[in-house]
């Protein structure tokens, strides 16, 4: 099953609707077109949105579910970059730079993500110069994020990276039954800047404490607080 305008959820009732570019839009006309301009497809996990080195078609918006953002070797060994939560931009960059995309795509989890395609995308920039503000504001907040990770895998002790690693991929801390779902270690250390083999250790430690529990690939977080106090600068 295709991308179809039919899969597009409301924008309005999105419960991620607080963090996603459609939030940062400043009138209702230009919010009405982008809600219009959508459409969208459900995958399932394992399942990819776009490969490495493709020519961009369109950006992309993940609704429900999260996406990881990886690079590949020519042997086919991955190196995760980033996982991608509900109200995040996909692809943008790429979209805007004009180059083929830098990585790929491919949910983590059950995911909708919609789509606005390019055309209609440049010519939504051009009639709401606004949106070209806010669009400026997802790039400028990605560059940012970017930067932390570079200074915590330079100054953070190893405790500290996997801490706030674990706090980032559970999303909205201020939620009940926080977990971290289908991560594999390797992924873990790779997001923190760490070996497999400290990650195994600190995750057991952590569990000893209390702050985690890990059931088969899920990671429930216990203590928010105190993972909070060793990820140290977390935001």
């Amino acid at each position: 099953m295709g991308f179809s305008r039919k899969e597009a959820p409301d924008c309005d009732w999105c419960p991620a609707n607080k963090n996603c570019f459609y939030e940062l839009l400043d009138d209702k006309q230009s919010k009405k077109e982008w809600r219009e301009m959508r459409i969208a497809n459900r995958f399932r996990p394992g399942e990819t949105l776009f490969y490495e080195g493709e020519k961009p078609s369109g950006v992309y918006v993940v609704c429900t579910g999260k996406v990881k953002i990886y690079k590949a070797s020519r042997t086919g060994q991955q190196l995760l970059m980033r996982f991608e939560s509900p109200g995040d931009l996909v692809g943008h960059i790429s979209l805007l730079s004009g180059w083929n995309y830098a990585g790929s795509a491919q949910a983590q989890e059950e995911s909708v993500v919609s789509m606005v395609e390019e055309k209609e995308f440049r010519g939504f920039l051009i009639k709401h110069p606004d949106s070209a503000l806010a669009l400026l504001r997802e790039v400028s907040k990605d560059v940012r994020r970017g930067e932390a990770r570079a200074r915590d895998i330079a100054f953070k002790p190893a405790r500290g990276r996997l801490a706030g690693t674990l706090l980032r991929m559970a999303g909205d801390l201020t939620k009940k039954n926080l977990m971290v779902k289908a991560i594999k270690r390797k992924e873990l250390a790779e997001m923190s800047g760490l070996t497999i083999e400290t990650t195994v250790r600190l995750l057991k430690d952590f569990e000893t404490k209390g702050l985690v529990q890990r059931k088969e690939k899920d990671i429930s977080i216990l203590n928010v607080e105190k993972l909070k106090s060793l990820a140290g600068q977390y935001s």
